[in-house]
């Protein structure tokens, strides 16, 4: 019976001519010969009866081979900034635009006026300086790149003050501590981890200082028996002993925060500027909603001595990157932020979200397998930005007779597309505040797919 299973095994050939015009050859033959490779090792240990789905096996296997590594998910986390899911997405046009540049040539280093040489970072400058009130702009491929040229170009060799409470690790565990020995600064650490006064700074000055540096503690808040130095304080502070004072504000935020209605502590670009730094930097894709990028803004002379660092060179942003910001620079511009999805999500209000919800109940209610309820909940901006905020937000918990939550989720991760939820409970939650109008009309079909027969 064994041998007659084996003669079974259609040859390699054969499974070609099958599937040819279909599939790509080269995905063909390589499903071909793993399935066929594991069904002789099933039959040998006698774990096969048949061989009669050997062709469903192998289209399986050329569909799951056709599969790109990076691909689009459906995030039903809630978590608006979602860093592992690569945190905010862009703006449609955005998108639009960023494509209509990669697939040809471009004005990216070239002045159409004089016909000569131009700059990249020209297509970013003005909206930048426009919208922040900065005398100059530069744009490096992220906030860490920009982070290590600023300690690299003002203070390497010197020795740059910060309080301890501010020595943060950011995503993927870099340390701020360590990011400034790489870029050959010292680190002269002053106050304690929850209070650090004025006088801390001012008595670690000497001839050796270079930098006065505040960072933004935008990946967690401390409450409590607590103190820092206001930005202002600060900038005084470094003008009067002729030193640059620097602020990290991590999120890169343009807008007031209370214009968006949300309740939290957040300085966005403009008011660290007009509480005196001479130089601030922030990401370009957290609470901007553009594309990962490093925004560094500030003096004019600052901002020269940044561009002549030979490091430039290497974390300069591309031409995808320098296109997909100025497009959402131009929404900023146009006041569309409607159109930027990150701010949509994180400004969305509860009846909509309850909307929503109901709306994907009753579209999951028809599978039979399935029990399905709305839930109130709460939400996180998260990417390291708003630390200390909640958002309301409405969940659709879905359940399955005699299948986990895990289960449920590991499945739901493995679908075409993915999806991704959050358990609480043992109960896998659909969170609405991330998804997509068009997400709630895929969800469906992608749960009806899998749990049928």
């Amino acid at each position: 019976m064994m041998r007659n299973m084996l003669r079974e095994i259609p040859q390699i050939s054969k499974i070609l001519l099958h599937f040819q015009n279909r599939y790509p050859k080269e995905y063909v033959i390589r499903a071909a010969q793993e399935v066929t490779e594991r069904f002789r090792k099933e039959i040998k240990e006698g774990k096969r009866k048949d061989v009669a789905d050997i062709l469903f096996a192998v289209e399986e296997k050329i569909k799951e081979l056709q599969k790109t590594s990076l691909r689009r998910v459906i995030n039903a986390t809630g978590i608006v900034i979602n860093t592992n899911l690569g945190r905010s997405p862009l703006a449609f046009e955005v998108a639009e635009f960023v494509g209509e540049i990669a697939v040809g040539y471009s004005n990216l280093e070239y002045d159409l006026n004089t016909g000569s040489r131009g700059k990249r970072e020209k297509h970013v400058e003005e909206y930048l300086q426009e919208l922040t009130g900065a005398e100059a702009s530069l744009v490096v491929n992220n906030n860490a790149a920009a982070v290590f040229l600023i300690l690299n170009t003002l203070a390497k060799g010197k020795e740059v003050i910060v309080s301890r409470g501010e020595l943060v690790e950011i995503g993927g565990s870099f340390r701020i501590p360590d990011i400034m020995e790489s870029a050959g600064a010292i680190l002269r650490e002053v106050g304690t981890t929850n209070r650090t006064h004025l006088s801390d700074y001012t008595q670690a000055l000497s001839e050796s200082t270079a930098l006065i540096v505040k960072v933004h503690r935008s990946n967690f808040y401390m409450e409590g028996f607590t103190q820092e130095v206001e930005l202002e304080e600060l900038a005084k502070l470094a003008k009067k002993h002729g030193i640059p004072f620097y602020y990290d504000c991590g999120s890169g935020l343009l807008l007031d925060i209370e214009d968006l209605g949300l309740s939290a502590k957040e300085i966005n670009f403009t008011k660290a500027l007009k509480a005196g730094s001479d130089i601030v930097s922030g990401s370009g894709d957290k609470l901007l909603g553009g594309p990962q990028a490093g925004i560094v803004l500030g003096k004019e002379e600052i901002i020269k001595k940044l561009r002549r660092n030979p490091i430039m060179r290497i974390i300069r942003a591309d031409k995808m990157t320098i296109a997909a910001l100025e497009m959402t620079l131009r929404l900023y511009r146009e006041k569309r932020y409607e159109a930027i999805p990150v701010l949509k999500m994180l400004t969305q209000e509860e009846k909509t979200l309850k909307r929503k919800a109901y709306k994907l109940r009753r579209k999951l209610k028809k599978i039979p397998s399935l029990k399905v309820s709305v839930v109130k909940d709460t939400a996180k901006p998260g990417g390291g930005s708003l630390p200390d905020l909640e958002l309301p937000t409405y969940c659709v918990a879905v359940k399955v007779n005699s299948m986990s939550a895990e289960e449920l989720s590991k499945r739901l991760r493995n679908a075409e597309p993915p999806v991704i939820g959050r358990i609480k409970k043992e109960t896998l939650l659909l969170d609405t505040r991330t998804l997509f109008e068009e997400d709630i009309e895929k969800i469906p079909d992608i749960l009806r797919k899998l749990l049928s027969p």
